[in-house]
This record gives structure tokens, C-alpha cells and sequence, in this order.
């Protein structure tokens, strides 16, 4: 199995790019906000309980996943530099145990364009950070703009470039 590991900023395009990416490889997407909204229906966002088990949903479903021997997954991520590397660090482990490769693609774009994409219609499936005041709190606590530093890490500039093209170049780097 492969996994790729979409990565970057809230509004970035990480599940517009693993759509079209699972459309284009017959993989499978594990959307980040899935997990999100099941433990939200619950537990406060952040809470103990929601931070203890949306790791455990997440591995779990990745193993189990590998387990059954699924061709490739997509899963989405906002990676929060030193608050998420254990959590990467644990995933690639687990990978590595059940012999997954493992690829983490980085999405960024400039600061016009990912204002402009945070107030996207679609956003509001979900529980999305929809306003730029959110978008720049969040990034003022955090550091989304920071590169998984392990691993096989590939970094696209979306800024300019359609899903279609990201998803084409994803593949072809990754040699899907």
C-alpha cells in the first residue's frame, strides 16, 4: 500500500487535490475532517478525550487499511509543526511495520490566493475554518507553513496550478 500524506495550511486545496488524485489512482481518501466531525459530535474540539481519540481513529483505520491490503490511501492533514511531529513520527512508524510507503506532499500557496480559497462554498460541508480572521489566528498559534522534516517529503506550489496539474504532478513524482 501507499500512503500520501497531503499536507499544509487550512483552505490550501488538501481535499480538492486528494479527490482528484483518488479519481485519478483508484485510491482511497481519509479526509481529516471525517475523524474531526464524528469526535465533535461529542467532545470539544481540542478536549482530552477528542486528542486521545482522533489519533487512535486515524492509525487504527491507516492499519487496518494496510491490513486488508488497500491499494493506496489519500488521507488530508494540517501539520502543526512541533505539536503534530510525534504524531507523524508515530504514523510513519506504524507504516513502516506494515511495509506502506509512505509520502508526504506539502501544499502551499501564496497569501492572496489562500484567503481567497478559505471562503470557498465547499468549506462549508464541513466544520472548515471559513474566515480569514480564523484562518490567520490559527496560523498565528500554529505553524502550518512548516515542511514535515522526515520522511519522503514532496513540496507543491498550488498557487498557480489547477488540482488536475497537482494530482499529475503528485503522481508522477511519487511514481503512482
Amino acid at each position: 500500500m501507499k500512503l500520501i500524506v497531503l499536507y499544509g495550511p487550512p483552505g490550501v486545496g488538501k481535499l480538492t487535490v486528494a479527490r482528484v488524485l483518488a479519481h485519478k489512482t483508484g485510491y482511497k481518501v481519509l479526509h481529516n475532517h471525517l475523524t474531526i466531525e464524528l469526535l465533535c459530535s461529542l467532545f470539544e474540539w481540542g478536549s482530552r478525550p477528542y486528542r486521545e481519540l482522533v489519533r487512535k481513529y486515524r492509525f487504527e483505520l491507516l492499519e487496518t487499511a494496510a491490513k486488508y491490503k488497500t491499494k493506496g490511501v489519500i488521507t488530508t492533514f494540517v501539520y502543526a509543526a512541533e505539536a503534530d511531529e510525534k504524531e507523524m513520527r508515530e504514523l510513519l512508524r506504524r507504516m513502516k511495520r506494515r511495509h506502506v510507503n509512505v509520502y508526504f506532499v506539502k501544499l502551499q500557496c501564496s497569501q492572496a490566493e489562500l484567503e481567497r480559497r478559505i471562503k470557498h462554498e465547499s468549506r462549508k460541508a464541513f466544520t472548515k475554518i471559513r474566515h480569514v480572521k480564523n484562518l490567520w489566528d490559527v496560523m498565528g498559534k500554529y505553524d502550518t507553513l512548516a515542511t514535515i522534516p522526515f520522511g519522503k517529503n514532496l513540496v507543491i506550489d498550488t498557487t498557480n496550478l489547477s488540482p488536475q496539474k497537482t494530482a499529475a504532478k503528485i503522481i508522477r513524482k511519487v511514481g503512482i
